[in-house]
């Protein structure tokens, strides 16, 4: 396991299933086409597509509680239908586009937002700047970490996909929306630059529980 700094920027997620992974992997290498410096590289490694479900800075110490909390909330989920029924785009205050595969924010979608953010808000630790992330990280990364329980959160909430930094056309080659699919496996990682998903810290089944430790441990 890397060594974690003394606070830590956390996204709990929801991972989608390996098909929809593929999907979002490939419309990133479209993007990286056209931007070799697009600056995020989605894989199945360090780099994981996913929906956010809940983003903070937590003291290290306190990780393997907030691992709890999302252990004791996934044990009682089952897998859940998700939705992506856009290709939206998000544009940056320097006047770039993110776009994204946009998520519907069905009832139970949102349920586990609110359950999982009310959870481990507890936690939540005053923000250390750039430290608490894995790797550089821009001042972008930081503030998005910090505006999220008020902008990002509650009825803010917006699931999505992000696919990188670029012009993605809206009618991706093999998407066919809606795109209906379920997910299953839920996961706490360790935020890197542009607020991926760079270290998986533990994986949880909906409706089985952790199925990692923190450092990757089976359980």
């Amino acid at each position: 396991m890397h060594e974690l700094p003394d606070t830590v920027a956390l996204d709990i997620v929801l991972l989608p299933p390996g098909p929809v992974m593929d999907m979002a992997i490939n419309a990133n290498r479209t993007l990286l086409a056209g931007n070799h410096d697009g600056g995020i590289r989605l894989d199945r490694e360090d780099c994981l597509p996913h929906i956010t479900v809940a983003m903070l800075p937590v003291k290290r110490e306190d990780i393997r509680d907030v691992v709890a909390r999302v252990d004791r909330i996934t044990r009682h989920c089952s897998p859940m239908t998700v939705t992506i029924d856009s290709v939206a785009k998000y544009h940056t205050g320097t006047g770039g586009t993110i776009p994204v595969f946009h998520v519907f924010r069905a009832e139970i979608l949102q349920l586990f937002h609110k359950t999982v953010m009310n959870a481990v808000k507890p936690y939540a630790a005053p923000p250390a700047g750039p430290g608490m992330f894995a790797g550089e990280v821009s001042a972008s990364s930081v503030d998005c970490l910090a505006r999220f329980g008020k902008a990002g959160a509650y009825e803010h909430y917006s699931p999505h996909i992000t696919l990188g930094y670029g012009d993605l056309p809206e009618l991706v080659p093999g998407l066919a929306l809606p795109l209906r699919f379920e997910v299953a496996r839920a996961a706490v990682c360790h935020l890197g630059a542009h607020c991926t998903c760079r270290r998986t810290l533990a994986e949880f089944g909906l409706g089985t529980g952790q199925l990692t430790a923190p450092g990757g441990t089976a359980r």
